[in-house]
């Protein structure tokens, strides 16, 4: 029996609008409504027939049991995301979910190094619970955080520390009219993941991952769906304060700073060796020498009307030129359970009740990823063979 939950799982997951798949389907939003709330079932043919085409599915598909639920929406914390345009939760909540699922199924083939990540949490609990959260206090965590993960001084390790840890994390394209940069949360069963928009430069990233580590490791229990702007703003602060602390410690930051800048803090430019000594952007790490006293207001305030003049708000030197890495790890336990036929890519989707192609966007992959893999499990070559007809 058509499930219409099914339908909003995938539609979500695709991250489409009701009215968006409307008019792919040449029906009424109305009715997209109807089958999702199971008012109306739709008729197999033609209905069900386009909507598995769309997505990719067996029309078996809309006859399953709805993902389970491992994703509080309030626990989700947006970078860049203004309150207003939360509505994109539910995408994400779906596409966590999703993904949780895959990671589950892989995990029952594999056994995983120990995670850092619970560890840390442990020892900042620890040390907040001692002491009330303060620009100190986050600058401590920061530099804990810094030595447990053990984070190369140029920052160019960041993301494959961050995965190592224990920490889920993806990139994917945010739906149409987001402004989020990226999210992270802790999912029900306590296991974090971070979620990067694609389209970012490799030292804007490296940003928005410390940024977001800040969020998983002071505001755990922070419920983000109820705060009001005020509060989200204090949040946003604090993570930003966290990340800046992260990777650019004050030490080494003053002695580089001093070296490659000198006395030229209020130009752009001067800051382009140091971007690439730390693989941190330019206005991140003019952030930092503000607020470390090496410009005035007024220095500042020229800083950015240069970086507005240069263009360096949306394209700044070097980013052409340095690759963006994807994270692999969620990869990597793939390739290893195919590579080694602890299972086979149909056996796989058929747990999941998945097609190829909805696997492919989960993993932000195309398709063509899964044809290395020889299905060897359901090989039939040993038994169906040309004839040899000398021998015959």
């Amino acid at each position: 029996m058509f499930n219409g939950d099914k339908l909003q799982e995938l539609r979500l997951l695709y991250g489409m609008s009701r009215a968006e798949l409307a008019e792919k389907l040449n029906i009424t939003e109305q009715a997209i409504w109807q089958f999702e709330t199971n008012k109306v079932k739709p008729k197999v043919s033609p209905t069900i027939l386009s909507l598995a085409k769309e997505f990719k599915v067996d029309i078996r598909f809309f006859e399953g049991e709805t993902l389970d639920s491992y994703v509080n929406r309030g626990s989700i914390a947006f970078r860049n995301e203004d309150l207003a345009s939360k509505k994109t939760i539910q995408m994400q909540e779906v596409y966590v979910n999703a993904v949780h699922a895959l990671i589950e199924r892989l995990e029952n083939y594999l056994s995983s190094p120990s995670k850092i990540i619970y560890s840390l949490i442990q020892e900042i609990d620890n040390l907040l619970l001692k002491k009330q959260m303060s620009e100190a206090v986050i600058a401590e965590i920061s530099l804990l955080a810094r030595e447990r993960l053990g984070v190369s001084i140029h920052n160019d390790d960041l993301l494959y520390k961050l995965e190592m840890s224990g920490i889920n994390v993806m990139s994917r394209f945010m739906p149409v009219g987001s402004s989020a940069d990226a999210y992270s949360l802790w999912t029900k069963d306590n296991v974090p993941y971070l979620v990067l928009a694609i389209g970012k430069s490799y030292a804007r990233r490296n940003f928005d991952l410390a940024h977001e580590l800040g969020h998983l490791l002071l505001h755990r229990a922070v419920d983000f769906e109820f705060l009001d702007n005020a509060e989200h703003e204090r949040r946003e602060q604090e993570a930003n304060l966290f990340a800046s602390n992260l990777l650019l410690p004050d030490k080494e930051f003053k002695k580089t700073f001093e070296l490659m800048v000198g006395g030229k803090v209020s130009q752009p430019d001067r800051y382009i060796g140091l971007k690439q000594y730390f693989n941190v952007s330019i206005q991140a790490l003019e952030y930092k020498a503000y607020r470390l006293g090496y410009l005035t207001p007024a220095q500042n305030s020229y800083f950015y009307r240069q970086i507005h003049k240069k263009g360096y708000k949306n394209s700044e030197p070097l980013d052409s030129d340095t690759p963006v890495f994807k994270p692999g790890k969620i990869l990597s336990m793939v390739d290893v359970v195919l590579s080694n036929n602890l299972t086979d890519v149909q056996s796989l989707l058929y747990s999941l009740r998945i097609s190829k192609e909805m696997l492919a966007e989960i993993l932000n992959v195309d398709v063509s990823f899964f044809d290395k893999y020889k299905n060897s499990i359901n090989d039939y070559s040993n038994i169906i063979k040309l004839v040899d007809k000398k021998e015959a």
